[in-house]
């Protein structure tokens, strides 16, 4: 997982301000953004790419942003932004509604019409870029905000936050191969958490849209599974084959491709990571539902160019190339 690190404590107190702008300008655009602290703005940005998503740890002093008509075409309009609190508390406002989060509470918004967020804190936020077509068939009348209480939908919602927040201590630690399951974890859950919410206030939801988020869901929580099969999945979200198949027939591969292209991911991440030095190549296909080395190695070269094997060798090489430089 591609991670970038920004921090305003690399530069001089007189400069921070500017630095800190030149940041949030490159992820976020030009927002009006302003301070409501007094003292050096120490701040800090990480920035990661998640599988579809892309997500953005920051902490920051109380400050306050808005979008309004001036601020142009934005590099987040082509996005749903989703804004988890980690600690402090917050304000968002859009379409004359006001959210108050608090540490574990999110809302999902669109980044495209006027808004403004308030934070007259020092907090960590949790910001993720959600792609419009992972959300499509899933109509938002306005911001979407994680509820309280204990019914069912509060209790999604409550799973959710508490997910994102673990999450965003995680991030930081994890291996180059979980990005894509993180992504298709984070997208099944929210997926769920909307669509039950808008069943419940009447909003039409589009069943195929669904059904794609938690098929997807599924194969990354089952995928070390050789039993793993599109039957499995349809028996287990209470559809037919046939209809599963014309689901994701929009995709640029069908769904059995999508899951050994998942399995290869995860493979070559293993190859290629050091704890895994002492372990076969064929070990770590079978740990992740290949049923034989033969088939590990005709479909691991159709994809890398080259057996598990040699990959597994390459990246030994280059560790050690890496410790004698």
């Amino acid at each position: 997982m591609h991670h970038t690190h920004w921090s305003t404590n690399r530069v001089l107190a007189c400069d921070r301000a500017q630095a800190w702008s030149d940041i949030t300008t490159r992820y976020f655009g030009r927002l009006r953004v302003s301070s409501l602290h007094d003292g050096p703005l120490d701040a800090s940005l990480d920035a990661f790419d998640v599988g579809a998503l892309r997500m953005y740890r920051i902490d920051a002093p109380a400050h306050h942003i808005e979008r309004d008509a001036a601020c142009g075409e934005l590099p987040t309009d082509d996005f749903y932004k989703l804004v988890l609190q980690v600690s402090g508390c917050g304000t968002v406002e859009q379409q004359q509604r006001r959210v108050v989060l608090q540490p574990g509470r999110w809302i999902l918004y669109d980044p495209r019409a006027p808004y403004s967020i308030t934070n007259p804190e020092r907090c960590t936020l949790l910001v993720t870029h959600v792609p419009r077509g992972l959300l499509a068939g899933l109509r938002l009348p306005g911001p979407h905000a994680g509820e309280l209480g204990s019914d069912n939908v509060a209790g999604l919602h409550g799973v959710f936050g508490s997910y994102l927040r673990a999450l965003s201590d995680q991030l930081p630690g994890l291996p180059d191969g979980a990005g894509q399951a993180l992504s298709e974890s984070i997208m099944g859950l929210l997926g769920s958490t909307l669509a039950e919410t808008l069943r419940r206030v009447g909003e039409p939801v589009s069943l195929p849209a669904v059904l794609k988020l938690r098929a997807r869901q599924y194969v990354q929580t089952h995928l070390s599974d050789p039993e793993l099969s599109i039957q499995r999945i349809a028996d287990a979200l209470r559809c037919s084959k046939r209809y599963l198949h014309r689901v994701f027939e929009d995709d640029d591969v069908s769904l059995e491709r999508q899951i050994w292209n998942s399995r290869l991911e995860r493979c070559h991440a293993a190859l290629t990571h050091e704890a895994n030095a002492q372990r076969s190549a064929a070990e770590i296909g079978f740990a992740w539902g290949f049923r034989s080395g033969a088939h590990l190695n005709r479909l691991f070269k159709q994809r890398y160019g080259l057996t598990p094997g040699a990959c597994q060798r390459q990246a030994a090489e280059a560790r050690g190339e890496a410790m004698t430089q």
